[in-house]
């Protein structure tokens, strides 16, 4: 658990703290230091309005989301675990304890996919309170994306006497948000206490002003769902326990087939069955959430609170930016979303970074996000001998949309949006999808330059490899030998010295000759090279070896001066460049890449770092934070790795910009980097799934995907 200390100059742990997360369609956020000085938000910063009240007698107290004429109860702590952010507050009546819990371990599928998170509170008097009201109220805006549309709602009764009052838009549009700053226009929420009631805004205004709840409804005005425990005469402590839930009714669309949840796919339950064995089992689901963050803690131990604090601030953002699933073959699909970054469903170069948590804790998620690739990789559209950098736009694996050729007219310019026509200003249908591109016939229908050849190559060779070592499951390697083969010999051809492409860090543009993206295809080959081993193709093997061998002296030969590597091939300047793809040499511990290489580049990192961090390479004082933390695996020295983990634990402290961890945020300032949208909200990169990747000193330690 962590607390305020005496390094926390704003009072604060992180920048947004995580409330309800589970998936990319149900992700609610606090952006503030104190729960209720603002509202709470979707993980892209626009409000989605979650209220927590208390009234005692006629008073009425806010304890979340920003209520003017409701009395702020004075929050006294704010604390941070794998899945629980915990909260004090304290008046002259009372003193009050709640905890946010959002299970999502990744050990556990059927608890990470069921979409139930819980409120937990416990009630202290000071004196006798007379009748006492704990209540959670949802907004109508949880319900629709960008512009108000009209909602329904209504309530049941549960096995055990519990009530759920839910709510969701009259006309249900299902599936059609496919971009990226979106949430849901389908789907149904649910919130559980001892009662629950639908009501109407004035309602909710006449309880803060004193009086008791009761049904209401006015279809004029803004529609709340409200759960709430009454006490008759409160003397002494009590505690309750309400949930949060979204059904989503359909989640992804997969090349043909609409896909529900792995939890409702698997088990067979519908949301009510969901919420019912959720609360009948919290007691077990808060043991296992409680023991993995003592595992947790445990494996952290040596690095100390700020590599903890790191830890926290990107488990449950990167585990709940994916959608699990599964196929029709009952093949498992873990499934991200792109989040502020173009919206891409299973991004390759978004899994790469983020692979370390899942190796960690369960490596058939690392399967489970390459499969969708191999699948589209093996379809007619797909006309290149390289990897595909994604198979759609969330929540649609429909064919890659990213860097599709215009199809309006006769240009074959590329168009931002898969070319279909803008959108009018001021137009409130905001409802987009894209064609089915994996059913067209056209051979040339994506543009080479928009592609990252040498760079998914090489993620998918290192992935598939990772996961094997981790668990020893072969079977993926086995069905997909001939695209490794086909993509291990692109490699060979274009990897050392990479022509002028995209790689990962494609915001920064194109780079010819990029010395760290040279790095990623020797250690490709390499883990093609470890693949071949396991599954017994010995000739195939001592040759790609033997080959990732000779890249990596010849590597060293064009651009080590003896002190220190450039940013690209043949640079005569000072530049510099993180050399991030050198991890899984030494997790795999290859040792195709010197440790005096990697001691003396992590050295210059160390001396050259701006207060919030190192930056990414010598173009800009921005940096990303996956990539520093996987910098420190180039090391053995825990404190130099220390020394790298400090400063991106002070910008969680310290950053203006009050979102989901962003990893990308200029190190001097640490604001992020992004623009303003025409809604006033920051576009940047937030809530992704690579900060899965801050997990991989605590991978490097364990051993587990060393290859023996």
């Amino acid at each position: 658990m962590l607390k305020f200390n005496s390094k926390n100059k704003t009072g604060r742990i992180l920048p947004a703290y995580p409330l309800f997360v589970k998936d990319p369609f149900f992700s609610i956020w606090s952006g503030s230091d104190k729960l209720n000085e603002d509202d709470t938000m979707f993980w892209t910063g626009a409000p989605k309005k979650v209220y927590g009240l208390v009234k005692t007698g006629e008073k009425t107290y806010v304890f979340m989301g920003s209520v003017p004429k409701a009395a702020k109860l004075e929050q006294t702590y704010v604390d941070v675990t794998a899945f629980d952010t915990k909260y004090g507050f304290s008046c002259d009546d009372f003193d009050l304890d709640v905890t946010f819990t959002s299970p999502l371990n990744p050990d556990d599928l059927e608890l990470l996919s069921c979409p139930v998170c819980f409120f937990r509170y416990t009630l202290k008097p000071k004196k006798p309170l007379g009748k006492t009201t704990v209540a959670l109220f949802l907004h109508e805006n949880l319900c629709y994306d960008k512009y108000r549309f009209e909602t329904r709602g209504g309530k049941h009764v549960l096995g055990d006497g519990t009530e759920a009052a839910w709510f969701g838009l009259k006309k249900q549009l299902v599936m059609s948000q496919s971009y990226d700053d979106s949430a849901a226009e389908w789907g149904y929420w649910y919130v559980t206490g001892k009662k629950a009631l639908s009501v109407s805004q004035h309602v909710f205004d006449r309880f803060v002003a004193g009086a008791d709840l009761g049904f209401g409804y006015d279809v004029k005005q803004n529609k709340l769902i409200v759960a709430f425990d009454e006490y008759d005469d409160l003397k002494n402590a009590v505690s309750g326990l309400m949930t949060v839930s979204f059904d989503d009714t359909c989640s992804i669309f997969y090349f043909g087939d609409w896909l529900k949840g792995y939890y409702f796919d698997k088990t067979e339950k519908n949301i009510v069955q969901a919420i019912e064995e959720s609360i009948a089992n919290s007691d077990k689901i808060f043991a296992k959430c409680e023991s993995f963050d003592r595992k947790l803690k445990k494996l952290a131990k040596p690095y100390g609170e700020d590599y903890l604090t790191v830890l926290y601030a990107g488990l449950r953002q990167a585990v709940g930016a994916h959608k699990l699933v599964r196929d029709r073959k009952g093949n498992l699909l873990f499934l991200s979303k792109e989040d502020h970054s173009n919206g891409c469903i299973g991004t390759v170069d978004v899994s790469y970074p983020s692979i370390p948590l899942f190796l960690l804790f369960n490596p058939a998620l690392v399967r489970a996000m390459c499969e969708p690739i191999f699948k589209f990789a093996r379809m007619p559209v797909w006309n290149y001998d390289f990897a595909p950098h994604d198979v759609g736009t969330y929540p649609y694996c429909l064919g890659q949309v990213y860097g599709v050729k215009y199809r309006g007219n006769e240009s074959t310019e590329a168009c931002t949006d898969g070319g279909l026509f803008p959108r009018h200003e001021g137009e409130t249908d905001w409802a987009t999808t894209y064609p089915m591109y994996y059913t067209f016939p056209d051979k040339d229908l994506y543009l080479f330059e928009k592609q990252m050849p040498v760079e998914e190559c090489g993620n998918m060779l290192v992935m598939v490899a990772a996961a094997l070592l981790a668990d020893g499951n072969k079977k993926m390697a086995k069905d997909n030998w001939d695209l490794l083969t086909q993509w291990v010999k692109y490699l060979i051809k274009y990897g050392l010295m990479p022509g002028d492409q995209l790689c990962t860090d494609d915001f920064a543009g194109h780079l010819d000759k990029n010395i760290n993206l040279s790095v990623k295809a020797i250690v490709g080959i390499e883990s093609y090279a470890i693949v071949a081993d396991k599954l017994g193709f010995d000739k195939e093997a001592a040759e790609m070896h033997a080959k990732a061998r000779e890249y990596a002296k010849k590597w060293k030969q064009m651009c080590f001066d003896g002190k220190k590597t450039p940013l690209v091939f043949d640079d005569e300047n000072d530049s510099f460049s993180l050399k991030y793809n050198m991890a899984f040499d030494v997790i795999f511990g290859s040792g195709l890449f010197d440790e005096d290489v990697r001691e003396k580049e992590v050295d210059r990192y160390i001396a050259i770092q701006n207060e919030y961090g190192v930056p990414l390479d010598s173009r800009s004082t921005y940096t990303k934070s996956d990539w520093i933390l996987w910098s420190t695996v180039l090391t053995s020295d825990i404190e130099k790795r220390k020394a790298l983990i400090a400063p991106v634990a002070k910008f969680l402290r310290e950053s203006p910009s009050r979102y989901p961890f962003t990893d990308w945020y200029y190190t001097d300032t640490g604001k992020i980097k992004g623009q303003l949208n025409k809604w006033g909200r920051l576009s940047g990169f937030k809530n992704r799934t690579v900060q899965g990747g801050l997990f991989i000193a605590l991978l490097a330690d364990s051993g587990i995907c060393k290859n023996k």
